[in-house]
Order: C-alpha cells, then structure tokens, then sequence
C-alpha cells in the first residue's frame, strides 16, 4: 500500500466571501474575518470549502501566479485563522473534522516505539453512508474508509507508532488515541463511565456540531404528539377531586415542608386509601388546562402542578397497586384530563414483578403499597428538541419527582423517589413499545407510619 497522502480542506458548510480587501469565513461556530490578504490567496481559500487539496500544492500554485515567499507565509498564517472549519485528511485512510470552536489539531511529538490505543470513550457508527469516528473527549469528528478499519481493530489492544505513524498522528492530533494506559490513570477521566460522557457531551453545547434546541425538525413531516395519549381501553375509577383552598389550608408553610421532605420507605398498619390517593394525584399531575398552537409554539400544550420543558408535558404515569383500602390490586393508567385511573389488564405475575423490583431499588426495605411509573412518550419531546429531547425528559422526571415529594409531605404520606427500574418489564406490564413509550422514573407512595409517641 502506498503511503497516505496528507490533505486540507475546509468544511462544506463554510461560507468565504471576499470583499473590499477583507475576507470574511461563516461557519457554524461563527464568523471570522482576514485583513491584509492578497486577492490570490483569497481565491485559493474560496476554492477549499468541501474539498481537499495539498497545502503545500497550494503555496506552489501562488508562487506560479508570481506571489512571493512573503505572500506564501501569509497564505499559512490565513489557514491557521481557519483552525474551527479546517479539515485534516489521510487519503485513502479518514479524514479529520473539526466540530467545535476551540477545536485544536496539532500533531504530536510521538516516538517510533510509542503505542498507541484508541480512547475508550471513541465509538464508530454509521452516518450516511459511512462511518464516523467520535469521542466526547474530542472537538473532532473522523470518517473513515474501509481501508482504515483493520487499523481501527487493531487500536483496541494498542499499535506502535512505526506501523502507522501518519495515521496515529492524526488521531491523535484529533483527541480519538494516546499513549497506552493515559486515560486509565486520569484521575478524572476514571471515574466516568461511557455512556454517561457521552450523553453529558451531546445534551450541552460546545463540543459537537449537531442540530440543538427547539428546531421542529418534524415540522413539515408529521403533526405533533397529542397533549395526552389515548386512552386505553379497560373499567374507570373516578377519583377524588379536593378542594385546593382546603387543601391549602390544612398544609403545613412551604418551608416546613420543604425541610421536613425525606424518603419514608415503610408504611403505616392501616392502607393508603384511594380518596387520599386520589386528592394526591389531583394536586400533582391533573391536566390545569390546554393552550396553543401560538406563535413560536406550533402544537397544543397543556398547564399541570409541576413545570414541564415546553409545556410538552411528555411524562405519562402508570400505577401498580399492591395495598389501598378502596381500590382493586392491579395496575392502572392515570387520565390526567379526567382525573381517573383505568385498569390495565396486566398479569398479576407482571404487576407482582414490578412491585418487587422497586423493592429491590429500595435495598429491600420497602414493601410498596403503591408504585407509580412515569414513561416518557418521546416523540411528543423529539418533534420539537433536538440534541435535547432526552436530557430534559430526565430533568422533567426530576422536576415531577420534587413535586411528588413536597405534596405528599404536605399531606402526611410517606414518599420515596427510586433510582432505578425495569423498562422492558414495564413496557411489557402496561402494553407499551419500549422505543416509542418507556419508563423513565419510578416513585413510591403510601400511608406514612405513626411517629411512637404521637
């Protein structure tokens, strides 16, 4: 095989506009502007944008249209302005794409018998039609041909830098490879697990190039999810519906309750009962009221007892019943518009299942009385989010959470937010597609022990 062939280009997304002796670069980062460039190296500049070309080519065809070596030291001091949109490539190997700001690609000192491995944090998946290299440690992003891929492998165990030194260099200038055992022995890097950098990488800013915020990619393609699913079909429970002033005025102040909130995992002797359990869900999770569509909000959104991203109010709530005196054992879907709770005909060794794996969250201690589910219908959050959807359905959940927490506090019950819980069992118990409807949280509820000596 040939020795690789080292190219430049620039992003295809960069604009070069050259006007009045100063030339101006648009890019998805920004803009950056050149003064005191000469009209040749503007126009090979202006040639780069999705393309690849030799640097050094480059200089010889300014110096053939009779530049200098003055005019040839300004055309490499122009490309170093270029570093956020400038693109390295190997041919026929990969090629280097710079996909933040402050992306830096400088090729490092490596030694002949220097190993090399890829970063444990890189993956490889399919974009278009190829496939791309990345990591959340890198400002890079690296397509790569499938002669790159034997290379790639064998980067799992580690290479020595005289095997492939061109190729190493330029993932390691990239941030996707280094020197054997580094990150193993980075303190902080240690304690990060893949999947969690990742997901912290791309739900923030700064270090990709991806689509972000409220962008309706779906706009044009298909209408948004509905404010509230359909109902399933199955018996009703009409359930309680307070008065909010007597609530309000039989709750503790807000302060009390906000410091006397704690996570209560047994139960008193006698059952929750559905009234309260119904007043409970009332003052927590009942749709207020529906809005829109309004400008800047193309979809119908609804008001509830607690904050929701985009009034999208994505989260649905299921409930398994172990234990409350006026209601069936069983597992129920909660109608925020109706206020009720429609049996599901779930199998008693599901429902039992699902109480014993949020028993197994609590480190056992806890025998649930009631256990509510929250899924997140993720189209209703993706028509409208990208980059985002999933990390504010997890900051939604937390927000929900709270919620729960401060009203059953404020009503003498007994509350417990889990860590974790079994999404395939739920999907499975409430009749759900995993991809299209999942559980996201899980929360446990009942009537809170008597304190010895009240």
């Amino acid at each position: 095989m040939n020795p690789p062939t080292r190219l430049i280009g620039l992003r295809e997304d960069a604009v070069l506009a050259w006007a009045d002796g100063v030339l101006t670069i648009t890019h998805p980062f920004g803009t950056v502007t050149a003064r005191g460039l000469t009209p040749g190296i503007a126009a090979l500049l202006q040639e780069l944008p999705g393309t690849l070309a030799d640097e050094d080519e480059l200089a010889e065809r300014l110096l053939a249209a009779g530049g200098t070596s003055q005019e040839v030291a300004l055309f490499y001091l122009a490309l170093s302005r270029l570093r956020p949109v400038l693109v390295h490539a190997l041919e026929p190997l990969l090629r280097v794409v710079p996909i933040a700001r402050d992306a830096v690609f400088e090729p490092p000192a490596l030694s002949a018998d220097d190993t090399v491995r890829l970063s444990r944090f890189a993956l490889v998946r399919r974009s278009g039609e190829g496939l791309i290299l990345e990591s959340p440690l890198s400002r890079h992003r690296v397509t790569l041909t499938e002669e790159a891929m034997p290379l790639i492998a064998a980067l799992g165990r580690g290479v020595l830098v005289k095997e492939a030194p061109e190729a190493l260099g330029h993932l390691v200038a990239a941030g996707l490879a280094g020197a054997d055992e580094a990150e193993e022995e980075h303190p902080a890097l240690r304690a990060w697990e893949f999947h969690d950098l990742l997901f912290h990488s791309r739900t923030r800013v700064g270090r990709h190039d991806q689509p972000f915020g409220a962008t309706f990619r779906f706009l044009a393609e298909e209408p948004p999810e509905p404010v509230a699913k359909p109902l399933p079909e199955g018996p009703a429970v009409e359930l309680f519906r307070p008065s909010l002033d007597a609530a309000a005025a039989a709750d503790p102040p807000f302060t009390t309750v906000l410091e006397s909130r704690r996570s209560v995992r047994a139960y008193a002797d006698e059952p929750l009962t559905v009234r309260r359990l119904g007043e409970f869900l009332y003052r927590v999770a009942r749709v207020r009221g529906v809005f829109g569509p309004a400008p800047g909000m193309p979809y119908e959104a609804s008001s509830r007892p607690y904050p929701g991203g985009g009034a999208a109010y994505e989260l649905e709530l299921y409930l398994t019943v172990g234990r409350c005196d006026g209601l069936d054992s069983g597992v129920y879907y909660y109608d925020p518009f109706g206020h009720r709770l429609i049996r599901l005909p779930a199998r008693d060794q599901d429902a039992r299942a699902m109480l014993a794996t949020a028993s197994v969250s609590t480190g056992g201690t806890a025998q649930p009385e009631v256990l509510i589910t929250m899924t997140s219908r993720f189209r209703r959050m993706s028509w409208k989010y990208s980059g985002l959807a999933y990390a504010a359905t997890l900051k939604n959940v937390g927000v929900l959470y709270q919620t729960l927490y401060l009203v059953a506090t404020a009503m003498g019950m007994a509350p417990c937010g889990l860590g974790s819980g079994d999404a395939d069992l739920a999907a499975r118990t409430f009749g759900l597609d995993w991809a299209t409807e999942s559980s996201v949280g899980d929360f446990l509820i009942g009537g809170a022990p008597r304190v010895p000596g009240s």
